[in-house]
């Protein structure tokens, strides 16, 4: 429990710095978000998942934001404990708000993870370490004003870590035809060419309720605010609008058939 509150308290204090620390020499914005995520564990062995995610965000009014598909093996360990030894995902980056980038740079991710959850009394927590290696297109304008696509030589590593807390609210536990409160807090770090900005660059922060349907079927919705500063610190969004999450598992197993 010390342990729990600990971190509790030492994410709280980083979020509030973080949210609301920023420089005044930097052009700040505040614009509205619309993220949608549609997730899906294909349990193939006991062990094994393979995980499969869309994620569909926007900005502003319904401004395309940002597309990404992700792809990854789950290996689970035990009850509690589980990790990720290769993931990919590809994002389709647009120009979006009041601060667009100059070209529409895509990018290919690897990534690695370690997931582990527990429960405090009714409440479930769980504690996500994600590392991603990312490679990042990049154009440049000729002297006559043509755009040449120079490929995906822009390579940047990222850390980033959520904590999440789920309250079951009629039931006793999140089990079929429970409402559920959720809170997540996830603090991103990043490193490599053309950063600048030298301390923890991106924060989200959730709070929303969500029902689970059957063993299947999961829904969450509710309220998001991310702080984001770009790579060279000059410029930072504070955004803040509506994230829903879809969940829907399948199992392959003997037993889930």
């Amino acid at each position: 429990m010390i342990k729990l509150s600990s971190s509790l308290i030492f994410t709280l204090v980083l979020s509030l710095q973080l949210a609301f620390g920023q420089s005044s020499e930097r052009e700040t914005v505040t614009q509205a978000l619309q993220w949608l995520a549609i997730t899906s564990n294909i349990k193939m062995t006991q062990r094994l998942s393979w995980v499969v995610e869309g994620q569909f965000r926007f900005a502003d009014d319904f401004d395309q934001q940002q597309y990404q598909a992700r792809t990854a093996l789950d290996i689970k360990i035990n009850e509690q404990f589980s990790v990720v030894p290769l993931g990919y995902v590809y994002t389709w980056n647009y120009k979006y708000g009041k601060q667009p980038t100059a070209f529409e740079n895509n990018e290919h991710r690897i990534w690695q993870q370690v997931f582990y959850k527990h429960n405090v009394n009714r409440l479930k927590v769980d504690h996500r370490l994600r590392l991603e290696e990312r490679f990042i297109q990049q154009h440049h304008e000729t002297s006559d004003g043509s755009v040449v696509d120079d490929g995906y030589v822009l390579n940047q590593t990222r850390l980033r870590y959520r904590l999440m807390a789920r309250l079951p609210l009629n039931k006793s536990s999140i089990e079929p035809g429970t409402f559920f409160a959720s809170v997540y807090d996830e603090i991103f770090y990043s490193w490599g060419e053309h950063v600048t900005y030298e301390r923890p660059d991106q924060n989200r922060i959730f709070a929303g309720v969500g029902y689970q349907f059957d063993k299947k079927l999961t829904l969450q919705g509710g309220c998001l605010y991310q702080m984001l500063v770009k790579s060279n610190g000059a410029k930072q969004e504070n955004n803040i609008g509506l994230q829903l999450q879809v969940t829907y598992n399948v199992d392959c197993t003997k037993a889930g058939q």
